[in-house]
């Protein structure tokens, strides 16, 4: 099991060898290590960036300093888009593993734009991808839904899009904490630990060295329905 399917619905992978080209030849590739911030809420950005080889969190920090994680992103997909109406960010990014970026003047991408309906159609395609998930997510975040259901989708999806087979199961690719599931589904870290301790005596996971790995794919499932 492998990040194929969320794989090819980046920008670079939809778009053909001539407008991938023209995008390549423009931008500069450049990268960002293992924890490393490529910028904050409300930081001018003159550039859009494409992940080329990665995993990047977009986060937002509220105003009592609590972190909830609204997208991760993989191979071929844009990063900020927005950049094409604002300078300043709207949302913050933090690198989950070492990552290659393909970085594009906001000038550049315009001249390109200009000249090219399937690139312009793309990137657009690609809002328009984040903004059905950020729908979906809006209609999970009802609080009467069980944190326990909750995070056994969101773990089975992060298996399903971003995960690796091993002898032991199914591992995602990069470190998941509980503090890193806790922010993505807006829960207290206490509540997720002990469902992940749960499950670890279940032999449903295994989280180890801030690794996870699904043993068993048709009981999470079951756990979220």
């Amino acid at each position: 099991m492998n990040s194929e399917k969320r794989v090819e619905r980046g920008l670079l992978n939809l778009l053909s060898e001539k407008s991938r080209k023209e995008l390549l030849d423009v931008g500069k590739v450049i990268t960002l290590r293992k924890g490393e911030i490529l910028f904050a809420e409300r930081e001018e950005v003159k550039c859009m960036y494409i992940i080329l080889d990665g995993f990047v969190a977009l986060y937002r920090n509220s105003r009592y300093g609590e972190i909830k994680i609204i997208f991760i992103c993989t191979n071929g997909e844009v990063l900020n888009e927005v950049v094409l109406q604002d300078k300043k960010t709207s949302i913050c990014t933090k690198a989950l593993a070492d990552t290659q970026l393909l970085c594009v003047h906001r000038s550049e991408l315009y001249k390109l734009m200009a000249n090219n309906t399937e690139l312009s159609r793309e990137i657009f395609d690609s809002l328009a991808r984040k903004t059905r998930r950020l729908y979906h997510q809006v209609g999970n975040a009802n609080g009467t839904y069980p944190i326990e259901k909750r995070l056994a989708a969101k773990i089975w999806k992060l298996a399903r899009d971003y995960g690796n087979s091993t002898p032991e199961g199914v591992q995602i690719s990069f470190e998941l904490t509980v503090t890193f599931l806790a922010n993505m589904l807006g829960a207290k870290r206490e509540t997720v630990s002990r469902i992940i301790s749960s499950w670890k005596k279940d032999e449903i996971v295994i989280h180890e060295n801030g690794f996870l790995t699904v043993i068993d794919m048709k009981s999470l499932k079951e756990i979220s329905q």
